[in-house]
């Protein structure tokens, strides 16, 4: 098995936002990207999410809904849009903007927790803000800081049924950069 079927009870501890800040580099079968991760903001998100990097659950994944000009969603270790890590993490509301680069996590339409999908925002997207009046509220947790050419690319990649890529565009791997405040 790989490490991309493994299925956890709950993430482990793994960041301390007091003392440090993190980012998460995404290597791509089109080119790197780099997101700063809000960890003071959504510190449960960003551990999770972190958590499931390190212990290689991203890894060889693949976008597997690309939508133009709105979203390219990844983090499904069976590529359909249904697979999660076995565990469900509570939303954290904030009032970051779901503008074009930032990261959030996907769910299922109107619910409060999540598991280890994640999506894109490829343009300014107020309708998923958290001030929206529709119960479907994204919260994003980070924001790509470099290679932001390349998310672009590959939400340009032609698709075919349920927006999946013709091509598949895989993740090889997220490093975790950590460094002190």
């Amino acid at each position: 098995p790989t490490a991309t079927s493994k299925q956890f009870e709950k993430a482990e501890q793994v960041i301390d936002p007091q003392k440090n800040n993190y980012s998460a580099t995404f290597k791509t079968s089109m080119g790197d990207f780099t997101v700063r991760l809000f960890a003071d903001a959504a510190p449960n998100t960003v551990n999770s999410f972190v958590f499931l990097a390190k212990q290689g659950f991203y890894d060889n994944t693949t976008f597997h809904r690309i939508v133009s000009n709105f979203v390219i969603q990844g983090g499904d270790p069976t590529g359909t849009g249904t697979g999660g890590p076995g565990y469900q993490t509570q939303d954290e509301p904030n009032q970051f903007r779901n503008k074009k680069g930032t990261i959030a996590m996907a769910k299922v339409s109107g619910q409060t927790q999540f598991g280890s999908q994640f999506f894109i925002n490829l343009k300014d997207n107020p309708s998923l803000d958290f001030d929206n009046p529709s119960a479907n509220k994204f919260y994003p947790f980070g924001e790509v800081v470099s290679g932001m050419e390349v998310v672009e690319a590959i939400g340009k990649v032609q698709v075919g049924q349920g927006d999946r890529p013709v091509q598949p565009v895989t993740i090889k791997t997220i490093e975790i950069n950590e460094t002190p405040k």
